[in-house]
């Protein structure tokens, strides 16, 4: 003896059938996509570099303004250890994930990659994190040989956490800053005014990319 399926129930599943893909595949791109409000805003975290720009050379609204406006966060300090910057990522969050996380840091120090698992568990409920890489002058022309032995491995290792971290976009300051001099302090370290109005530039651009 066989059953049959009503026809009005058979036409419910095959509905659901074909609209529930669209559905999910219209929605798989938005939690990786930064989507900043007012009601909703982000929040930036660095060290002198993000410092220079938001605040010496007046960024802060511009990155604010990425973030969804003057509510956004933007949490800097000269110095700051990437042990420090992670506390400091903590900080910024509350019980709502932000809509997206700029993460400036790894200037001052070699970071261990346990150091950058710690962060992105951290991060792992925010939809779009921004990591900007690291430019210095001495890096290249190997005047400092301690900083030159850490800042490759840490570009290194900031261009590889989009392998594993779909929520990560990489802001490449390190390109733009290796091509222009002229964006740079005499330190060849911090971004000079052009130089910061560059740096949230680049900021912009891994925010918007899908």
């Amino acid at each position: 003896m066989t059953t049959r399926t009503p026809l009005r129930i058979l036409a419910g599943f095959i509905a659901l059938a074909v609209l529930a893909p669209a559905s999910l595949g219209s929605g798989a791109k938005a939690p990786h996509q930064a989507k900043c409000t007012s009601a909703a805003p982000g929040a930036a975290v660095g060290d002198s570099i993000l410092w220079m720009a938001s605040t010496n050379y007046g960024q802060k609204r511009a990155i604010q303004s990425l973030l969804g406006g003057k509510r956004a966060t933007v949490n800097v300090d000269k110095g700051r250890q990437f042990q420090q910057g992670i506390s400091a990522v903590r900080s910024v969050l509350g019980r709502t994930p932000p809509c997206a996380v700029v993460v400036a840091l790894g200037t001052n120090g070699p970071v261990k990659p346990q150091q950058w698992r710690e962060l992105m568990t951290v991060l792992r409920r925010v939809p779009r994190v921004v990591v900007v890489n690291t430019y210095t002058r001495d890096h290249l022309t190997r005047r400092d040989q301690q900083q030159q032995f850490w800042m490759e491995p840490l570009n290194r290792d900031i261009a590889n956490l989009r392998k594993t971290y779909p929520n990560v976009r990489i802001a490449d300051w390190y390109s733009r800053a290796s091509r222009n001099q002229r964006l740079l302090e005499p330190d060849g370290v911090h971004p000079n005014p052009r130089g910061s109005r560059e740096y949230v530039a680049i900021i912009r651009q891994a925010l918007q990319q899908k």
